[in-house]
Protein backbone atom coordinates (compact mmCIF):
# COMPACT_ATOMS: atom_id res chain seq x y z
CA UNK A 1 0.00 0.00 0.00
CA UNK A 2 1.63 3.53 -0.86
CA UNK A 3 2.36 5.65 1.91
CA UNK A 4 -0.24 8.70 0.42
CA UNK A 5 -3.18 5.67 0.37
CA UNK A 6 -2.01 4.79 3.79
CA UNK A 7 -2.26 8.19 5.22
CA UNK A 8 -5.42 8.64 3.38
CA UNK A 9 -6.36 5.32 5.42
CA UNK A 10 -5.46 7.02 8.36
CA UNK A 11 -6.81 10.57 8.16
CA UNK A 12 -10.45 8.72 7.38
CA UNK A 13 -9.97 6.26 10.91
CA UNK A 14 -9.55 9.87 12.66
CA UNK A 15 -12.61 11.43 11.09
CA UNK A 16 -14.30 8.61 12.22
CA UNK A 17 -13.29 8.55 15.50
CA UNK A 18 -13.68 12.59 15.72
CA UNK A 19 -17.40 12.15 14.33
CA UNK A 20 -18.17 9.43 16.95
CA UNK A 21 -17.08 11.24 19.69
CA UNK A 22 -19.09 14.04 18.79
CA UNK A 23 -21.91 11.88 18.72
CA UNK A 24 -20.82 10.68 22.23
CA UNK A 25 -21.35 14.42 23.66
CA UNK A 26 -24.16 14.96 22.39
CA UNK A 27 -25.60 11.68 23.58
CA UNK A 28 -24.39 12.78 27.01
CA UNK A 29 -26.64 15.55 26.70
CA UNK A 30 -29.98 12.87 26.71
CA UNK A 31 -28.16 11.63 30.31
CA UNK A 32 -29.83 14.56 32.16
CA UNK A 33 -28.36 17.74 33.12
CA UNK A 34 -25.19 18.07 35.49
CA UNK A 35 -22.36 15.55 36.57
CA UNK A 36 -24.53 12.12 36.31
CA UNK A 37 -22.53 9.03 36.22
CA UNK A 38 -24.24 8.26 32.74
CA UNK A 39 -23.33 11.36 31.55
CA UNK A 40 -19.72 11.25 32.71
CA UNK A 41 -19.67 8.10 30.84
CA UNK A 42 -20.52 9.21 27.72
CA UNK A 43 -18.17 11.55 28.05
CA UNK A 44 -15.92 9.38 29.41
CA UNK A 45 -15.93 7.63 25.82
CA UNK A 46 -16.13 10.88 23.70
CA UNK A 47 -12.64 11.44 25.54
CA UNK A 48 -11.14 8.09 24.67
CA UNK A 49 -12.56 8.43 21.04
CA UNK A 50 -11.06 11.38 20.69
CA UNK A 51 -7.51 10.25 22.32
CA UNK A 52 -7.66 7.70 19.55
CA UNK A 53 -8.40 10.17 16.53
CA UNK A 54 -5.63 12.34 17.81
CA UNK A 55 -3.27 9.41 17.27
CA UNK A 56 -4.57 7.96 13.97
CA UNK A 57 -4.11 11.85 12.89
CA UNK A 58 -0.89 11.88 13.82
CA UNK A 59 0.21 8.68 12.01
CA UNK A 60 -1.32 10.15 9.11
CA UNK A 61 0.25 13.10 9.60
CA UNK A 62 3.83 11.11 9.70
CA UNK A 63 2.57 9.70 5.66
CA UNK A 64 0.67 13.23 4.50
CA UNK A 65 1.76 16.85 4.15
CA UNK A 66 -0.65 18.69 6.99
CA UNK A 67 -1.88 20.74 3.81
CA UNK A 68 -3.20 17.27 2.27
CA UNK A 69 -4.62 15.63 5.72
CA UNK A 70 -6.03 18.31 7.79
CA UNK A 71 -8.83 19.34 4.74
CA UNK A 72 -9.67 16.06 3.73
CA UNK A 73 -9.69 14.94 7.74
CA UNK A 74 -11.52 17.81 8.56
CA UNK A 75 -13.91 17.47 5.43
CA UNK A 76 -15.15 13.61 6.15
CA UNK A 77 -15.53 14.46 9.74
CA UNK A 78 -17.82 17.40 8.91
CA UNK A 79 -19.79 14.81 6.18
CA UNK A 80 -19.89 12.30 8.75
CA UNK A 81 -21.52 14.74 11.73
CA UNK A 82 -24.30 15.67 9.61
CA UNK A 83 -24.81 11.92 8.20
CA UNK A 84 -24.73 10.86 11.81
CA UNK A 85 -27.41 13.19 13.07
CA UNK A 86 -29.58 12.47 9.96
CA UNK A 87 -29.48 9.08 10.39
CA UNK A 88 -29.25 8.36 14.13
CA UNK A 89 -30.51 11.44 16.01
CA UNK A 90 -33.19 12.15 12.77
CA UNK A 91 -31.74 15.57 12.20
CA UNK A 92 -33.31 16.95 9.19
CA UNK A 93 -31.01 16.79 6.33
CA UNK A 94 -31.83 18.77 3.28
CA UNK A 95 -30.85 20.03 0.20
CA UNK A 96 -28.82 22.69 2.09
CA UNK A 97 -27.24 20.37 3.94
CA UNK A 98 -26.42 18.47 1.16
CA UNK A 99 -25.25 21.15 -1.00
CA UNK A 100 -23.08 22.06 1.79
CA UNK A 101 -21.55 18.85 2.32
CA UNK A 102 -21.11 19.08 -1.80
CA UNK A 103 -18.74 21.85 -1.16
CA UNK A 104 -16.95 20.77 1.66
CA UNK A 105 -15.60 17.91 -0.15
CA UNK A 106 -14.94 19.92 -2.83
CA UNK A 107 -12.85 22.53 -1.20
CA UNK A 108 -10.78 20.00 0.61
CA UNK A 109 -10.30 18.29 -3.10
CA UNK A 110 -8.99 21.42 -4.24
CA UNK A 111 -6.86 22.61 -1.38
CA UNK A 112 -5.53 18.97 -1.69
CA UNK A 113 -4.32 19.71 -5.58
Amino acid sequence: MSSNLNGYLWCGLAAVASALATLLIKLSAHAGVGWTLARIGWLGGACTTYALGFVCYSIALQKLQISLAYPVMTAATMCLVALIGATLLNEPLHAGKLAGMALIAAGAFILTR
